[in-house]
């Protein structure tokens, strides 16, 4: 990637979008903002004549924020003051585009201005990527490499200013140098930086050499993100709401409702379960922590008096030659059982409520199913006619309650090849 640069920017332009409100998904742009001048001072930010952000400091980055594409007016004062305006400028954003706009260089020496940088926002689902960025206004060019037992070099000759394009690594944890251009001369030793398959970094060297403060900081651009649905599986429990972190994201959701996934950045996450319309009582509270690029299921199980979540990772991986099976076992009052081919073998054995067996890769084709007491030939539940279409997974759900004859049979399909690629 080629350096770009915006002149007539400042400091305090850096945090505009802060306060532009989030966007449609349709023609917006993504862009986040970091102050990485070092002599700079603390800074209010003004947008359209109205204080957005206040007492920025050095350092500070922010995380992404939806916006509208289009051009914003940005004014910026020092912190706790209306005036001078040392800047009256815009800035376009294009849609469908991930930028980083950085405050680089020195206020004292006249020599401000920001890089505006374009940001890969596709994570390769089986390696880190990584960028390296040079913002230290008085340290030379420089190599970038893996610091143990002559590891590579992973950027060469980065000058001030400059950005590096991106690089796969296996994820790891690494220990970096940031070395003198074409020399082994170590200028900065950056240790124990953490790169996790299926995220994109981007690291920069920030700050001084000549006065010790030369420093790296490493941020995630971007991650391939974590999937989420939600079940009621809980027979007796009446119509619910889901509540994602305090919010509400599902409304009226009746017994046998499996979700669309949802796409969620990585992290942890509060589920909560209401019943419909109301906000208490809270009869599930659940944290669910959400790995990098992974798929979950939570479901509501068991009766109400004793309702709890199950939470499950889903493979959302197919394969062309075959479909993907696995069976969860949701019947409060239902033994241990065994699921077969009628006639014909087992492929799972002795689940028990509320278990999952792993997924099973079948043929594709039409199946007569059975639902055994496990160890036995008992069918507790015949599941005739299950279509199993090759490049789909599947989870079959055993669902309400043996002693009314309700049990049933939900399939529900997880992922298909034809979705994955989109």
């Amino acid at each position: 990637m080629k350096r770009q640069r915006l002149a007539t920017l400042l400091v305090g332009m850096l945090f505009l979008v802060m306060a532009a409100g989030s966007a449609s998904a349709l023609d917006s742009a993504m862009i986040r903002v970091a102050h990485l001048s070092p002599d700079a001072p603390n800074v209010d930010v003004w947008i359209n004549g109205t204080v957005t952000l206040e007492n920025v400091p050095f350092g500070a980055v922010s995380d992404y924020l939806e916006v509208e594409s289009g051009v914003y007016t940005v004014q910026v004062t020092p912190a706790g003051a209306s005036s001078p305006i040392v800047i009256d400028a815009t800035l376009s954003l294009m849609p469908d585009t991930a930028y980083t706009v950085a405050a680089t260089g020195l206020l004292n020496e006249g020599d401000l201005e920001a890089i505006v940088l374009i940001d890969d926002q596709m994570p390769a689902a089986d390696a880190a990527k990584v960028r390296f960025i040079h913002t230290s206004p008085d340290a030379p060019a420089v190599d970038i490499a893996v610091a143990c037992c002559g590891g590579p070099i992973l950027f060469e000759e980065a000058s001030f200013r400059e950005s590096e394009d991106y690089v796969a690594v296996d994820a790891g944890t690494y220990d970096l140098e940031v070395r003198v251009a074409g020399t082994g001369t170590v200028a900065l030793l950056v240790e124990g930086i953490e790169l996790k398959a299926g995220a994109n970094y981007t690291i920069f060297a920030t700050g001084l050499a000549g006065d010790g403060s030369l420093g790296a900081l490493a941020i995630e651009d971007a991650a391939l993100p974590a999937k989420l649905r939600v079940a009621h599986l809980s027979p007796d429990a009446p119509a619910v709401d889901i509540w994602v972190n305090g919010a509400r994201v599902l409304q009226g959701v009746p017994f046998k409702a499996v979700s669309d996934y949802l796409s969620l950045a990585p992290g942890s996450y509060q589920i909560q379960v209401s019943p419909a319309g109301a906000t208490s009582p809270i009869v599930i509270d659940a944290t669910v922590d959400l790995e990098i690029g992974t798929s979950y299921t939570v479901a509501a199980t068991g009766l109400l008096s004793e309702i709890a979540p199950i939470v499950l990772v889903d493979d959302l991986q197919t394969v062309s030659d075959g479909a993907k099976v696995r069976f969860v076992h949701t019947s409060p009052d239902a033994p241990a059982v065994d699921v077969g081919v009628s006639g014909g073998p087992v492929l799972y054995r002795n689940v028990s409520f509320p278990e999952a067996s792993e997924y099973l890769t079948v043929g594709g084709g039409l199946y007569n199913l059975e639902v055994r007491l496990a160890g036995t030939m008992t069918v507790a539940l015949p599941v005739p006619g299950v279509q199993f279409m090759n490049g789909t997974n599947y989870t079959i759900f055993a669902i309400g309650l043996a002693g009314d004859g309700s049990l049933m049979a939900l399939p529900v399909v997880d992922q298909t090849a034809e979705i994955a690629t989109h």
